[in-house]
């Protein structure tokens, strides 16, 4: 097939920004309206105006998901994360409605998801900036340099990365409005050790952030679990004028990580492995620009370059292997509020990934992708309503792609020819949603979505005993959020949503593996199967009360089915119940912060041989617990301790890989603010 675009394309595409850009103005002239505030929280510029719900202007922020996903958005603030005393990204999203997180020994540590929602999982996003390959980081990733953490539980956004429908996590970095600077040290069980600096300011239309940390652990004895990374952020905003602005942001992080050794009931060659990572090193940078030459236009342009470069080695095999991969491109998107009431964005996306020296389970297979993607929404509100509606469409161009044998030879993978100069099919998803505010604390929503979910590059659909050679088809999936928000006091409310998610052709693990005699290397093999998950989260958030304590209750029900020769059967590979429950409480100088969360019991096979079946995770409750005392000196001091898991309670998410039990940590915080 001849090459009908790229890397061409990619030039001709940022031209065309350039002038979107220079003749802005001149397209689309400042207009001068009478303002309509309806219910909801305007973001604009700096002014923030409370009213029923807290809603962002599409103008102001075009990269804003729509209103009818707001109550199925979970946002927890720098503050939420300090009092949760989380020290990475995957910590500080332990509690939010749904979350579930699977920790394993394996090159992906740590997979976080929600409502069941796998293969896959959901996608990160670095201030907005989509993040193609991010699972091997959030584990490393310091909570100390987010500002806030926004996941869409609902599979239904749009606008930000381009796997919506499984969910979204967008990392939001520290930001400052004066001076402030931090530094933090805490030292406790497994010789584990957490060092971290920041500091930022605010001179007039400048501000910048700032931070280096350092994180180690032995992990328990005999385990090879021991970790080590250290790594460095910075971010800077600058309003060039009333119209125009630039943010740039920067993480480094090296380090290294074992692989902690598998324990009974996983196969016995699990057990053997002595696997890790070192060196691992990683690069994330983004530049954003953003133009708002009148109150109903705005433009928005991403431009960004990742870099992951892991050292794999497998000391059993006596083996070390490249796993780099990089990705580069940009996001664009365009917001005109056409009436008083209605507001329509579109914008496109353009990745290049590359993986030289391929990646995990297709190592040695080079990737060379390049993927473009259009969307378009529409926000209409109409009095106490508000309808929105959009559909992105994305394509991928494969120029060189040997992951696996997709044109059915059935050669060994060593051997196959390399798909090049070929177009996938295209992937299309659209949402609808509208919200109506009932009352002046209480609205109603709903919003759906339906489109095409795409195996994850490299993966090998099972053939029955025989060797694989096709990748799963695509999946197509249908969701719908249905609920009821209702807020009380000065920062209270409840939500109660009902949820489904049903799947054609989901792409699920099989349960099987199979090993490339050539490379040595084991895949894990999928299938294409019906299914489909729905639910019930509920959620209460209180205001302070008595101005000592805060606490907060939520709970996920939800039933997993799946398709078993013609017949829907119960899928045990998801949790029937989650919840979490905590108090935040500070009296004086003194605070403490108890947490807890409940996952019912659930199984699988992974990991396990097929003669043993699936074995029982999951029905354990986990207790954590921080408390502390700061100083009334100048320059405040915050003492405290931490205990995770209080009650030692010994408990597997994937099997072979158990929890490591009681963790005590103590620690101090110190923060300097004022000009």
């Amino acid at each position: 097939m001849n090459r009908q675009f790229l890397p061409s394309g990619s030039i001709y595409f940022s031209t065309l920004l350039f002038f979107l850009f220079a003749f802005q103005a001149v397209l689309f002239p400042q207009v001068k309206e009478d303002p309509v505030l309806l219910p909801g929280t305007y973001e604009i510029d700096s002014i923030t105006i409370r009213a029923r719900i807290r809603l962002a202007d599409p103008v102001a922020r075009p990269y804003t998901e729509p209103v009818a996903l707001y109550p199925t958005v979970t946002r927890l603030s720098h503050t939420d994360i300090s009092k949760q005393g989380a020290t990475t990204l995957i910590d500080a999203m332990n509690f939010i409605p749904g979350g579930f997180t699977e920790t394993r020994g394996r090159q992906v540590k740590q997979f976080f998801s929600v409502r069941g929602q796998k293969y896959p999982y959901p996608d990160y996003a670095i201030n907005g900036v989509w993040q193609k390959e991010f699972e091997e980081l959030p584990y490393f990733f310091s909570a100390s340099d987010i500002e806030e953490i926004e996941v869409v539980r609902s599979s239904a956004a749009l606008l930000t990365g381009l796997s919506g429908l499984a969910g979204l996590i967008n990392v939001k970095t520290k930001e400052y409005t004066e001076f402030e600077t931090r530094a933090d040290m805490e030292y406790g069980t497994f010789n584990t050790l957490h060092t971290h600096i920041s500091t930022g300011n605010k001179i007039g239309r400048f501000n910048y952030a700032a931070g280096i940390g350092h994180d180690r652990t032995n992990g328990p004895s005999g385990r090879h679990a021991k970790e080590a990374m250290t790594n460095l952020y910075t971010r800077m905003n600058w309003k060039l004028s009333d119209k125009l602005g630039l943010n740039a942001s920067l993480f480094y992080l090296n380090g290294e990580r074992q692989m902690a050794i598998a324990l009974p009931p996983a196969e016995k060659r699990y057990q053997d492995m002595i696997q890790g990572f070192d060196p691992y090193n990683a690069l994330l940078s983004n530049v954003k620009m953003t133009y708002r030459p009148a109150t109903n236009l705005s433009s928005e342009l991403q431009l960004f370059y990742s870099m992951r470069n892991p050292t794999f080695y497998d000391e059993v095999a006596e083996t070390t292997s490249s796993e780099k991969d990089y990705e580069y491109g940009l996001n664009f998107m365009q917001s005109v509020r056409i009436l008083p009431s209605n507001t329509l964005r579109f914008g496109g996306l353009y990745n290049h990934w590359i993986a030289p020296n391929g990646k995990r389970f297709y190592t040695g297979k080079k990737c060379d992708t390049e993927t473009i993607s259009g969307v378009i929404t529409d926000e209409q509100r109409l009095g106490p309503v508000t309808l929105d509606a959009g559909i992105r469409v994305t394509g991928t161009f494969l120029n060189e792609y040997a992951a696996f044998n997709i044109e059915g030879e059935g050669g060994k993978f060593r051997t196959v020819t390399p798909v090049t100069d070929e177009w996938e099919p295209a992937i299309v998803q659209a949402s609808f949603g509208a919200t109506y505010s009932a009352t002046e604390r209480l609205s109603a929503f709903i919003n759906s979505a339906a489109g095409n979910v795409k195996p994850r590059v490299g993966t090998l659909l099972d053939n029955k005993g025989a060797e694989p050679v096709n990748e799963p088809s695509n999946e197509t999936r249908y969701k719908i959020d249905i609920g009821l928000l209702q807020n009380f006091g000065d920062a209270g409310k409840i939500t109660i949503t009902a949820f489904g998610v049903f799947q054609k052709n989901a792409i699920a693990l099989s349960g099987t593996t199979y090993l490339d005699t050539e490379t040595n290397i084991r895949r894990e093999l999928y299938l294409n199967r019906d299914q489909n998950q729905k639910g019930i989260e509920f959620e209460v958030i209180s205001p302070v009360l008595f101005d000592i304590f805060k606490p907060f209750f939520n709970f996920t029900l939800m039933q997993s089915k799946m398709d078993e020769a013609g017949e829907m059967v119960t899928n045990k590979e998801n949790p029937v119940w989650i919840s979490n429950a905590g108090i935040y409480s500070a009296w004086k100088n003194f605070d403490l912060n108890i947490l807890g969360k409940y996952v019912s019991p659930f199984e699988n096979d992974r990991f396990v041989s097929v003669a043993d079946g699936p074995q029982p995770l999951g029905d354990f409750l986990v207790i954590d617990c921080n408390g502390g005392y700061t100083t009334k000196w100048n320059i405040p001091v915050r003492f405290y301790i931490k205990v995770k898991n209080l009650t030692g309670k010994i408990y597997s998410t994937v099997n072979g890989y158990p929890d490591f039990g009681r963790m005590v940590y103590g620690g101090i915080s110190i923060k300097i603010k004022g000009r």
